[in-house]
């Protein structure tokens, strides 16, 4: 029963590290065409959003999204797939949440 105990304790630290990470989101209009055009580089998004801003729509859709403003590389994440998401670029995504974020 005692090692069972420590193992917990020891465990528990890091989960609740895991679950209490901030990320930012993106819920209203004016905050989704910002997106992560307010941050001019990688290490700054990383700062304030540890690397990882989450778009929510109302509605399951497919929408486009653009890099035309950004100043660094970010990875996309639909509820179809994963992808490298380059300066300039435009992509159609799908679903009610789109996760954009950075690999440390």
């Amino acid at each position: 029963m005692i090692k069972n105990s420590i193992f917990i304790l020891i465990l528990l630290p890091d989960i609740l590290t895991a679950l209490t990470k901030d990320y930012c989101t993106a819920k209203t209009d004016i905050e989704k065409v910002i997106g992560l055009t307010k941050f001019n580089t990688k290490e700054e998004f990383i700062k304030n959003c540890n690397g990882k801003m989450i778009f929510i729509y109302k509605d399951n859709r497919c929408r486009f999204f653009t890099m035309k403003n950004m100043k660094f590389d970010i990875y996309i994440k639909d509820e179809n797939n994963t992808s490298l998401f380059k300066i300039n670029e435009r992509k159609k995504v799908c679903g009610k949440e789109i996760i954009e974020y950075v690999k440390n």
